[in-house]
């Protein structure tokens, strides 16, 4: 195969010495056995190694996810986690098939609605035609190997894959071994020998809610277990929907109702951040109370978060989400069958496990959770997808009976992680005769990438550089999520933040402190759903953000609760040092405290109506 250098960019890196990245495609056939005609030109990114005084150490490759979004549209984040190695290695990063530059697959009816319908399955799938199988995991990975092989790459690479790249990182295992000195696997799930019906993920809520909850002192303190009131609040819905308008990640306001598909989209789905986590409890026992505000904005917030599609079929292919999920996934009925013929083998499978299994998507029913989009839900999910060629078996990333890689392996399982749960991950590591599974404490999906603890991050280049995992005693240390204590819609509702040396400070000057920190927080915490840079506060007002080294968030009269409207800046440090400049109704307020620290407690100085404030509080 010939490689064709289209672009070479600007030094990535720092120092004059170092040269630039490589950008390139190779021309691969897009039907390796010859039957459909084309091509498809698949782009990669090549950074050499910064020191070229030095020899080359190695290759690293990083895989992203989806299935549907571009491995080189993550390139930041690849550069942060391995740039520590990368003055005697080079990184390698590629575009899948249906991805990025390398023939993105667009989808009009998947594109313009991703959280999928049959509707719109069937219409990508219809124009697909006989190039739908051609889009899986197994030609993907070949074309890696053709990518590696057009480069020149003889020596094993270290290859690391997150979420469905964990899954494309072990189909290249058992596809091409050879080219393998390393395997990391960050939020994986089986490539092959997954249960169709994914009741792990179910479970795991189940215990994770429990577990951060008992982990976070203000909702450790309450009566019962978190997944009583959770399930209190489900029965509810079951019997009365609750209908608003709340916004979106966003903010924009949207028409919400919430019932148990939306409960079991919200707990299921949003599992890459500590968002519902900290305010579920929390916000079913505002609604006990009549406050059904933080409820509804949870279910809004999901609604955005979940779709991926922002920025076009480029940013992520929809398309490639369903062509992939239909290619290799074990389903429940027979993709060989015609399509009518699956319907009926799927509506005997519901049926038998209504009756065998009723419960395995606990405390929600089989008919809620396949309510939910199918991209969640999945089970239905191809049953109107084309019938495969007998050349493409379906659910065969690699051929039965494959010997996979003796390179050693690591794989990562965030512990809160309901989207691949550590489960799934289990299953994973026991494919391969050298794997080693690290549960990472307190972690959600993905726990290499945008690390904020420094734990997994350190682990996987550690295991890069020595083939060894090590000590992992950073993984049982990563801090709990930090509950919401409480809903409020008036700061008289809140527990006074507790009065320091020298505070002059009414009973209710502190109860203004402790909603005024409580805005702050709730600003932090919208970060992990807000994708435009600006948002509105729970009761009104707005915030907006920019990143950099360090993130800083501007208020505007935001209301968390009624009473208190919020402005001025918020500066969160890449330590996790969290600083707040805040004007509150007669005064002003500045706090100081961690986000990354256990337990934290935050610090308040200032002044309202001229009496001078000086407080502590658990950190929002």
């Amino acid at each position: 195969m010939r490689a064709v250098v289209l672009l070479v960019v600007a030094l990535w890196a720092g120092t004059a010495a170092a040269a630039a990245p490589i950008t390139g495609v190779v021309e691969r056939p897009l039907d390796p056995t010859g039957a459909v005609p084309g091509t498809v030109s698949v782009a990669y990114t090549l950074y050499p190694r910064r020191d070229l005084s030095q020899p080359l150490a190695g290759t690293v490759v990083a895989v992203e996810g989806g299935p549907g979004y571009p491995s080189r549209g993550s390139r930041a984040s690849y550069l942060q986690l391995f740039g520590p190695l990368l003055d005697m290695r080079q990184l390698l990063l590629v575009d899948n098939r249906g991805t990025g530059r390398s023939g993105a697959l667009r989808c009009p009816s998947l594109q313009s609605d991703p959280l999928l319908t049959p509707a719109s399955v069937a219409a990508c799938g219809a124009q697909l035609g006989e190039r739908a199988p051609l889009y899986g995991t197994g030609p993907a990975a070949d074309d890696l190997a053709a990518v590696l092989d057009a480069l020149g790459i003889t020596t094993p690479v270290d290859l690391y894959g997150d979420s469905y790249g964990s899954f494309f990182a072990q189909a290249f295992a058992g596809r091409h071994p050879a080219h393998l000195r390393s395997l990391l696997l960050d939020g994986a799930y089986a490539v092959i020998g997954a249960d169709p019906w994914y009741g792990e993920a179910t479970q795991q809520a189940r215990t994770a809610f429990d577990l951060a909850c008992a982990r976070s002192p203000a909702c450790a303190a309450l009566p019962g277990a978190s997944m009583d009131r959770i399930g209190a609040l489900l029965d509810a819905l079951r019997r009365t929907p609750v209908e608003g308008t709340a916004p979106d990640g966003d903010g924009n306001p949207q028409p919400v109702t919430a019932d148990a598909r939306g409960l079991a989209f919200v707990m299921l789905s949003n599992a890459s951040g500590p968002v519902v986590y900290r305010e579920l409890d929390a916000a079913a026992r505002a609604w006990q109370d009549g406050d059904t505000a933080p409820l509804l904005r949870l279910v809004a917030e999901n609604q955005t978060s979940s779709v991926s599609a922002r920025g076009g079929a480029r940013r992520f292919s929809a398309g490639l989400f369903a062509a992939v999920s239909c290619a290799d996934y074990p389903q429940v009925y027979a993709m060989t069958e015609p399509r009518a013929r699956r319907a009926v083998q799927a509506a005997q499978a519901v049926a038998d496990k209504r009756r065998i299994d009723p419960w395995v998507y606990a405390p929600f029913t089989i008919d809620e959770f396949l309510s939910m989009p199918q991209d969640y839900s999945v089970v239905g999910l191809c049953i109107p997808w084309p019938v495969p060629s007998p050349a493409w078996p379906p659910a065969q990333p690699v051929p039965p009976g494959t010997r996979f890689t003796a390179a050693p392996v690591l794989v990562l399982s965030g512990e809160f992680d309901s989207l691949t749960p550590p489960a799934q991950g289990a299953q994973a590591a026991a494919l391969f005769a050298d794997a080693r599974q690290v549960l990472v404490r307190n972690s959600f999906h993905v726990t290499a990438l945008g690390d904020l603890d420094g734990c997994a991050s350190s682990l996987v280049r550690r295991f890069v550089q020595t083939l060894a995992v090590g000590d992992t005693a950073c993984a049982d240390a990563v801090p709990p999520v930090r509950l919401l204590p409480r809903f409020a819609r008036r700061a008289a509702e809140l527990s006074p933040a507790a009065p320091a040396a020298g505070n002059e400070g009414t009973t209710a000057d502190l109860q203004v402190a402790a909603a005024a920190l409580f805005a702050a927080g709730d600003v932090l915490a919208r970060w992990w759903v807000n994708f435009d840079g600006s948002g509105v506060g729970l009761r009104g007002g707005t915030f907006t953000w920019t990143g950099g080294e360090r993130t800083r968030f501007t208020l505007d009269g935001l209301r968390w609760t009624d009473d208190v409207p919020v402005s001025g800046r918020i500066e969160w440090a890449g330590s996790g040092t969290v600083r707040a400049q805040l004007q509150v109704p007669g005064g002003w307020l500045d706090a100081l405290w961690s986000e990354r620290e256990a337990g934290a407690t935050a610090t308040i100085e200032g002044r309202i109506a001229g009496r001078r404030i000086a407080a502590r509080m658990p950190a929002p």
